[in-house]
């Protein structure tokens, strides 16, 4: 079907008087491509209007049966967006008023015409129809992209109060308070980014000692803060139950497999100390190696390699498939776990380069603060890597967890 662009216009013209409906016909078949019906009755047009689209009638106003006002006001019912034209008698300029008052024809022409004003006012009628159409058809777009803009903005709204109440459950999933575990201070300090992460870290007491969980969950969102939740519920099921942090990584592991989507997992690191000692055992599934900040005065940094696999990515894992070590602390020694969120910050003025924090400056930054205290040394490090990002380079969510000999 051709486009409202290409198609030949269609008009229709109505007069009971012979002669001038064969001077139309001449006319127009010799000076344009229109396709043009005529009709000697009022009536006739009427039926063909009902089931053909016309682009511009044009109409004597004296006739039988039904006059000019009288046809034309039925052609607007029928088609009201066909431009109208009048042929009109000098005598019947009052009724050619009317017609443009009563029934909003285009124009009104008196006979005998001028055939090339004629033609100019027919060609500026259907390009009038033709600028009608095309602003109604912007008018449309423009309507529908309002819509469009207002369920966007709902739908905005609607994910904001969702993102909102997201991080709310998110902040409720932190321990509010730690055990105390004699011969140990445990510092923290979490601190999201804009889009709602999976970052959590919680402890479980076990007698005297105690076991902290410090993980990282894939993705941001609402899924990664219900995984983060599932993941908090399994801790807090089996994180007193294993002595060896091997094991409780391999059984939250096997249950987060059974109710995770594909794709999604979990990085992980487990502590665990006992009152009275000096030891920190320690396993690690995925998240940045744990770091040790000496006492003395050399400022020494040692970095602990632990490899694992993230938990939740496969079905029957062991113990084995997580490194493990126990550590012993020095009197006022740190120990520090963070999520990866720290070392990829993004130099500050470079968030398009491939230039974080964990290439050299993590270290300096550990180097500078050793000998200080854990509070002292979570709270400094993040200071200097904001420093060096910026608001602009944090992307994911910061989580730090200091274990301080004392």
């Amino acid at each position: 079907m051709s486009s409202p662009e290409t198609r030949v216009p269609r008009l229709i013209a109505v007069d009971d008087d012979s002669l001038v409906l064969g001077s139309l016909k001449g006319l127009f078949t010799l000076e344009t491509d229109y396709e043009v019906e005529l009709f000697d009755d009022p009536l006739k047009p009427v039926d063909y209007l009902v089931s053909n689209p016309v682009d511009l009638v044009i109409s004597d106003f004296l006739m039988p049966q039904m006059n000019g006002l009288e046809f034309l006001t039925e052609a607007r019912r029928l088609q009201p967006d066909a431009a109208r034209i009048l042929l009109t008698g000098f005598a019947d300029k009052q009724n050619a008023i009317r017609a443009i008052n009563e029934v909003g024809i285009y124009h009104y022409l008196e006979k005998p015409w001028d055939n090339d004003h004629l033609l100019l006012l027919i060609r500026n009628a259907l390009q009038e129809k033709s600028l009608r159409r095309q602003l109604g058809d912007k008018v449309k777009d423009l309507n529908r992209l309002a819509r469009e803009y207002t369920d966007l903005t709902d739908k905005h709204r609607g994910l904001e109060r969702e993102m909102e109440m997201a991080a709310n459950v998110q902040r409720s999933r932190l321990p509010e308070n730690f055990p105390e575990v004699d011969g140990f201070k445990i510092s923290t300090l979490y601190r999201p980014s804009d889009a709602v992460g999976g970052d959590y870290y919680d402890v479980s007491q076990n007698g005297d000692g105690a076991t902290w969980l410090i993980a990282d969950v894939s993705g941001h969102g609402v899924q990664a803060v219900l995984t983060s939740m599932l993941l908090k519920a399994i801790f807090r099921q089996s994180g007193a139950n294993f002595q060896d942090p091997r094991e409780l990584l391999s059984q939250i592991s096997s249950e987060l497999y059974q109710f995770l989507p594909g794709g999604m997992y979990a990085a992980a690191t487990v502590l665990q100390i006992e009152a009275g000692g000096s030891a920190v055992r320690v396993a690690n599934a995925g998240l940045p190696y744990p770091m040790l900040l000496s006492a003395n005065s050399e400022k020494k940094v040692r970095e602990i390699p632990l490899a694992g696999l993230p938990l939740g990515l496969f079905a029957g894992g062991t113990p084995d498939n997580f490194d493990a070590r126990e550590l012993e602390l020095n009197s006022s020694e740190v120990l520090l776990v963070s999520s990866d969120g720290l070392g990829e910050i993004r130099r500050r003025g470079a968030e398009s380069s491939n230039e974080f924090f964990q290439d050299g400056p993590l270290m300096s930054a550990l180097t500078e603060l050793s000998g200080r205290g854990g509070q002292e040394v979570v709270e400094g490090v993040v200071e200097k890597a904001l420093a060096y990002g910026g608001d602009h380079g944090v992307l994911d969510d910061v989580t730090l967890v200091a274990v301080e000999r004392v």
